[in-house]
């Protein structure tokens, strides 16, 4: 059987299943940098938004391994 993963994350998910900490996550929506919703003090993330989010910031690799 297949789970299908939950579309909105807390920041406790964002820090635990993409490595961004509290903080970090809190500095980044002061500036504007990753994407998120708010309604009132509450705080979501919009798990296809971020994996977006994270291609488009994707720093490919110009080393060739042999």
């Amino acid at each position: 059987m297949t789970t299908i993963p939950k579309r909105w994350l807390t920041t406790k998910d964002v820090a635990l299943e993409y490595g961004i900490s509290i903080n970090t996550q809190a500095q980044y929506r002061m500036r504007g940098i990753i994407p998120h919703v708010k309604i009132n003090r509450i705080i979501r993330y919009d798990r296809y938004k971020l994996d977006r989010w994270f291609e488009k910031h994707t720093v490919e690799s110009k080393e060739v391994l042999s």
